[in-house]
């Protein structure tokens, strides 16, 4: 597929995805179609082992729903199974929020595994969707008391509070925030020691996990068992074993 709504650079097993709508990035049905091909592609990748997801420009990372698209809702892949694609994952996604995230910008920064925001004082994130009579209809609902308990998750979906960095991190919203000048390096520099782990195990660690947190406890610990058999017959295991006894560094090839 050609990207005219994204763009997607793939370097050292390290794939960005930039939303390319500046200055809002916001989500239209191109971007819902390109993104849902593009995760699909790369979920099959062995070029990809980790991937960063931003926003084009300096303003915006994603205010969510284009309005202005409204017609094209119900065509092309729905927004939630887009995000529970992102989600279910088993490539690490980092969101490098480099302005506001606001609405599907910020159910799109909670479905990724790790997110790293700019320090800019204009940069927020939030569900704002109540104040127009409306809710968060990508996970915002599901995903925000499980990150944040459900008192604070209640008390931003219900009064349409959006946070700036500082109280983002403090909240446990976003996991560390850079100056706007060094976001993109701090979030490669993170993606690269990532790309390093053998990427079976990492695979096994996120399934698991997310599963685990789907499905409950059993059906969680079933996956890892699966995985713990098939892992230990692997090439990367072999490697980790006599990298380790060689007193040297594995070079895992995801096999």
């Amino acid at each position: 597929m050609e990207y005219k709504n994204i763009i997607v650079e793939t370097k050292d097993f390290i794939t960005t995805i930039t939303l390319n709508r500046p200055p809002t990035n916001s989500v239209n049905l191109g971007i819902r179609e390109e993104l849902n091909q593009a995760v699909t592609e790369l979920e099959q990748s062995a070029d990809t082992r980790v991937v960063i997801v931003t926003g084009a420009g300096e303003k915006g990372f994603c205010a969510g729903m284009d309005v202005s698209d409204i017609a094209n809702i119900t065509k092309g892949p729905n927004g939630n199974d887009v995000l529970n694609k992102i989600e279910r994952s088993t490539k690490p996604f980092i969101a490098a929020i480099n302005g506001y995230a606001l609405g599907g910008g910020c159910e799109l920064a909670l479905v990724c595994h790790f997110r790293f925001m700019t320090d800019n004082p204009k940069a927020v994130i939030g569900c704002p969707e109540v104040n127009l009579g409306i809710t968060p209809g990508w996970g915002g609902i599901q995903r925000l008391p499980r990150l944040l308990g459900k008192s604070k998750a209640l008390d931003m979906i219900l009064f349409s509070k959006r946070l700036p960095p500082p109280e983002a991190l403090a909240a446990g919203l976003v996991d560390k925030v850079f100056p706007a000048a060094n976001l993109m390096q701090e979030a490669t520099a993170f993606a690269k020691a990532l790309a390093k782990r053998p990427p079976l195990a990492v695979a096994a660690v996120l399934q698991g996990m997310s599963i685990g947190l789907e499905k409950g406890l059993e059906e969680g610990l079933r996956v890892d068992r699966e995985w713990s058999s098939k892992l230990g017959k692997s090439k990367d295991a072999t490697e980790g074993f006599t990298a380790f006894f060689e007193k040297r560094e594995p070079v895992f090839k995801g096999e």
